[in-house]
């Protein structure tokens, strides 16, 4: 029955088409698609550059494609980028973005950027996300989202590793008067969002305030958690399980943005309350504990181009500051393990830290044919406290009840010391049009960790406009990621444990891009891309305990294609189609797992009349192998439908209709393997991610 609702919703979608909103007031996506292709995105070089010109695989997702899909979180849209996998994963239910099947438990190896600010947490590397499925930076407030598929360090430093993915928001320069939205839908969920747009002298603000409330969808049910594993053994009766995955939140988002002359100022606070643990902290279900998390972030810009001829002068400062805190965690229920354990496996584990960044950068355009951009910057990251109070000791023998909860901070018992680490970096790239219709990019760039030593890492990019409708691109580039304070220092934990003897992370990739646009109506992209990893940290079994240790574990091989075809049907249809495969390895010749082999994705939008729209889409994700050591079969994939009908009530009023996973697919992903000394996965049924989901939304402009 399922299969035969999918097949009708793929025929209206083949008769249908990505999507162009009709109700704002910049509107892209009626623009044609030759002009979509000369866009500038930043991403690739640092410096606006036609989309279908620049030196990187690159895509972008405008504010009004956001409009029209009716995205209610920037995963909603990064599904939709080949090669880009996004999963709410085995961490409090985080979103997980992976690029090219380089993948792992947090995801620190794909960089978040807004407005070009790294978002990395010093603590695992991720982006200090503790909000199950969420991202907190509310859509309404984006621009565009300018995506990199591929290594991006020559840049963008650690961590553009996989990819870049840079969440652009919009300028108080562009925003007149101001836009309230607001939505409400299934899992007892609501959305408020207000933009405000002034001006005040040469002042220009923009002012957000966002908040939204989910209790998650409780039919996401854990059928067996890794307490079923230990009653099996053990006799006992402990386990929550089946029950439902924690996935309730709720979330406050404000920020202000001034612009005056060559200055810019952005700070923002965001937090989230009462965010549930998913399947668990440690795979155990524990229904009854909650995170809260805070988020804060200052950045000052200047940009000159008038100071000296030929040359333009940028230079940021910018903090971030970040924190979870909780009032007790359940690794394991009552009953659990030990007949100590009458009140359950019990831990307070709370952290806060911080960074500072400067950077400077600057383009000299004085020599014909040649844009040289040369850069430095510092870094200062502190994990500057970590508190814990739990009732338990970690031996060799494994977990060991106290006689009563015991405050380990500032000692050896916390489960991350609190540490510091600084670096600094420069670099240099040239783009040279050394001849008509050819452009070579190359670049370098050199970054020195007080804690892990240095790294070079450089880039090489020849784009060729082999003919008026063609574009080829051959790329080489190289990245690393230095390892994150957990897999450094981590220690007293009863999973995991850090290693401060760990090597960065460090790749390899050659790409060939072509371009094809035969019409203004039609372009067809197909990349192809081999990479290779070396020094790749994964946590490994230690024999004879109940832990991991992260360790430099491997060499990684991976080959794939990434194709998309975007297509106008006369003034009121438009098409995207795109699919993308991928083999990545290790030097044994196993899977690397957790994200899918194949998938593909059809959208179209059809503007019906100048007051209604309709954007369809099928998303097709192929089967998910499992990692080394995880006997159990291929995940199989799935297929899932959405749909978004807009309609412009009133000129400054408009409302929307939003399905996602229309069919209620049974959607999962696939969880951890067995740990040390186990027989089998503590989540042996994987994670089931949210069933149908519909909502209504309002939108209100002045």
């Amino acid at each position: 029955m399922r299969t035969s609702k999918v097949r009708s919703l793929a025929l209206l979608a083949a008769l249908a088409g990505p999507a162009f909103p009709v109700f704002a007031g910049e509107d892209l996506f009626n623009l044609a698609l030759e002009d979509l292709v000369a866009l500038d995105v930043q991403i690739a070089t640092g410096t606006p550059k036609p989309l279908a010109e620049a030196p990187a695989v690159t895509s972008v997702i405008t504010a009004s494609e956001l409009e029209s899909i009716g995205a209610q979180d920037i995963g909603d849209a990064l599904e939709a980028v080949p090669g880009l996998h996004v999963a709410n994963g085995s961490f409090l239910y985080a979103p997980r973005y992976f690029i090219r099947g380089i993948v792992s438990t947090y995801n620190p190896h794909t960089l978040i950027l807004v407005n070009g600010v790294p978002q990395t947490s010093m603590f695992l590397g991720d982006r200090g996300e503790r909000l199950p499925g969420l991202y907190s930076l509310p859509v309404k407030l984006l621009d565009r989202i300018e995506i990199i598929r591929g290594p991006g360090s020559a840049l963008y430093g650690a961590d553009a590793f996989a990819g870049v993915i840079n969440l652009i928001t919009k300028s108080p320069l562009d925003v007149k008067g101001g836009q309230f939205s607001a939505s409400g839908g299934s899992f007892s969920t609501q959305r408020g969002t207000l933009l405000q747009g002034g001006t005040l002298g040469e002042v220009h603000g923009l002012l957000s305030l966002s908040a939204v409330r989910t209790k998650g969808d409780r039919n996401a049910i854990i059928t067996r958690d890794a307490q079923t594993n230990i009653d099996s053994l053990a006799g006992t009766s402990a386990s929550l399980a089946p029950g439902a995955a924690e996935t309730g939140v709720k979330d406050f988002d404000a920020r202000a943005d001034l612009a005056w002359g060559d200055y810019h100022l952005r700070f923002g606070w965001s937090q989230a309350w009462e965010a549930g643990t998913g399947q668990g902290i440690n795979d155990a279900l524990d229904p009854g504990s909650t995170f809260d998390y805070h988020r804060g972030n200052l950045d000052f810009s200047w940009r000159n181009t008038d100071l000296f001829r030929a040359w333009t002068l940028e230079a940021r400062t910018s903090y971030l500051y970040s924190d979870f805190r909780n009032g007790g965690i359940n690794l394991f229920p009552p009953g659990a393990i030990h007949p100590g354990f009458t009140a359950g496996v019990q831990g307070r584990p709370n952290l806060s830290e911080e960074n500072a960044r400067a950077d400077f950068s600057t383009l000299y355009t004085g020599r014909p044919n040649h844009r040289l951009r040369l850069g430095a910057g510092f870094l200062w990251a502190d994990i500057f406290k970590t508190t814990d109070v739990n009732n338990y000791l970690v031996t060799g023998a494994g977990l060991v009840p106290r006689v009563s909860p015991v405050d380990v901070s500032d000692t050896a018992a916390v489960f991350q010391p609190e540490n510091q680490r600084t670096s600094s970096y420069v670099f240099a790239q040239n783009e040279w049009a050394f001849t008509h219709g050819w452009e070579l990019t190359a670049g370098l760039r050199f970054d020195d960790y007080s804690d892990v030593g240095s790294t070079t890492n450089p880039r090489l990019s020849l784009v060729w406009n082999t003919t008026p409708s063609l574009t080829s691109k051959l790329i080489y580039g190289e990245a690393f990621r230095a390892p994150a304070f957990f897999e450094l220092y981590g220690t007293s934990n009863p999973v995991a444990l850090g290693n401060a003897d760990l090597e960065p992370e460090k790749l390899r990739s050659l790409e060939l891009a072509l371009g094809w646009k035969p019409s203004s109506d039609l372009t067809w992209d197909i990349n192809l891309y081999r990479l290779r990893i070396r020094d790749f940290i994964d946590f490994e079994n230690d024999a004879g305990q109940p832990t991991f240790t992260a360790r430099n574990t491997a060499r990684i091989r991976g080959e794939g294609l990434e194709t998309e075809l975007r297509q106008r049907l006369g003034a009121s249809l438009q098409l995207l189609a795109n699919y993308s495969r991928q083999r990545t390895r290790d030097q044994n010749g196993a899977a690397l797992g957790l994200a899918p082999r194949e998938e593909g994705h059809l959208r179209a939008t059809w503007l019906a009349s100048p007051r209604w729209q309709l954007s369809s889409q099928l998303n097709w994700i192929g089967e998910r192998e499992r990692q080394a050591g995880d006997s159990r079969p291929s995940l199989p994939g799935y297929a899932t439908a959405d749909l978004s009908l807009r309609r412009l009530v009133q000129d400054n009023l408009d409302l929307t209709l939003i399905a996602r996973n229309l069919f209620d697919a049974d959607m999962r992903e696939p969880s951890r393997g067995p740990g040390p000394g186990q027989a089998q996965a503590n989540l042996q049924d994987d994670l089931p991610q949210a069933g149908r989901f519909l909502a209504m939304e309002a939108s209100l402009r002045w």
